[in-house]
């Protein structure tokens, strides 16, 4: 494997894994207005397509779990294991739930070093010491326990190393369980390949905003903290879209 090549030159496309309801449309509408560098945004859904869109696009592909998944007995996180399979993606590419919403301007490069190596975030919480995850790594790497759980927000990834990382660990990944997040941005920070390349970065309250239990609780929160990426957790209230409307009124590219 090599270090990845900065993107300047080169399309980078998003992704969402997306099930059902409203978050989506606000998700892309902040992705549209503070990344406007994305080149197409792919929906891997079995859900109908949503009608507040306005028909076909060019820059928003639907595609069915099937046609990335290609073992049907591959466990409950197969898709997102797979999203390299996706038909005409990039090779670096950006991937978000559908209930994360960029707070400010985002530019590609945040998510890359210097030495032409990806950078991932880790909160403050460790990974339980006998994760899946945790326990693939330390068998190649050695015992390096406790490591810090990756941060839940847009990730930055190489289609080419998500494609090794599966191969290497597929058995183990088909058994369900698996954090794509951990083992991927771990292997590359510890493999001795890529020593160097690659960076874990702390997580700040300034990068990703907390959800507080209550909807004003949660408001209030994300009114004050202006957090680079902010998430709601659960089905959204009358309170929580009327903020997600007031915050992005303006439709995106993609809507009627």
């Amino acid at each position: 494997m090599t270090p990845a090549k900065s993107p300047a030159n080169e399309p980078i496309d998003a992704v969402y894994v997306w099930s059902s309801g409203e978050e989506l449309r606000y998700s892309i509408r902040s992705l549209d207005k503070h990344a406007p560098w994305i080149r197409k945004v792919y929906v891997v859904t079995e859900a109908r397509e949503p009608a507040w869109l306005k028909g076909s696009h060019p820059r928003l592909v639907f595609v069915k779990p099937a046609d990335v998944v290609r073992d049907p007995a591959a466990g409950a996180d197969a898709v997102k294991w797979n999203l390299f399979r996706i038909p005409g993606l990039s090779r670096q590419f950006l991937n978000l739930d559908a209930g994360l919403y960029l707070g400010g301007p985002l530019l590609a490069k945040e998510f890359l070093t210097d030495q032409g190596g990806y950078r991932f975030f880790a909160g403050p919480a460790d990974l339980l010491p006998d994760g899946p995850a945790e326990a693939l790594l330390n068998s190649r790497f050695g015992n390096r326990s406790p490591r810090q759980q990756v941060a839940r927000i847009p990730h930055l990834f190489d289609r080419s190393f998500l494609e090794e990382v599966l191969r290497l660990w597929e058995k183990n990944i088909k058994q369900g369980g698996v954090s794509l997040e951990t083992l991927y941005f771990y292997f590359l920070v510890e493999n001795p390949l890529q020593r160097g390349a690659h960076e874990k970065i702390p997580l700040t309250d300034d990068i990703c905003g907390v959800t507080p239990g209550s909807d004003a609780g949660r408001v209030k929160a994300m009114l004050s903290q202006s957090p680079r990426f902010f998430r709601l957790e659960g089905r959204l209230s009358f309170m929580a879209r009327l903020f997600l409307w007031l915050r992005y009124w303006r439709r995106s590219a993609f809507e009627k």
